[in-house]
């Protein structure tokens, strides 16, 4: 199975945030483990590493944490004509429009985020980490 964590999913992990983190953990945990093949997208690297920075005024702690990541899912590259692409639907986020398209670039079968309907339509289903957990187990 090859999945795309939405930022939020990381996010979760990396600031201890309840009551999302013990599921968002359980799946990256699946992840580092090669149970399930994941993903993030180049720019959400670079969202992660500031949102990091942002909440614990650590550049070190920032760095430590994409450190980490790395250690556990792969980067998805964000091309141009993904760009152009996610441009193109006109969106009303453009982040996960991106995410999605990426996504589909590399053929997942699930993106996996705390919010779903931000990716209705976009022709990936999207699901909760709790509702991976469910179709893995």
């Amino acid at each position: 199975m090859k999945i795309i964590c939405d930022t939020n999913i990381i996010i979760d992990v990396l600031l201890e945030r309840e009551p999302f983190i013990e599921d968002s953990y359980k799946v990256l945990k699946l992840c580092e483990e090669h149970k399930i093949d994941g993903f993030v997208s180049a720019s959400s690297v670079t969202d992660i590493y500031y949102l990091v920075r942002k909440y614990t005024h650590s550049t070190d702690m920032a760095y430590k944490a994409v450190g980490k990541l790395l250690e556990i899912v792969k980067v998805c590259s964000v091309t141009n004509d993904d760009i152009l692409v996610a441009f193109q639907k006109k969106a009303k986020d453009f982040e996960d429009c991106l995410v999605a398209t990426c996504a589909e670039s590399i053929h997942c079968d699930y993106i996996v985020t705390r919010n779903k309907r931000y990716f209705e339509g976009f022709g990936i289903p999207a699901v909760t980490p709790t509702e991976i957990l469910l179709l893995i187990m």
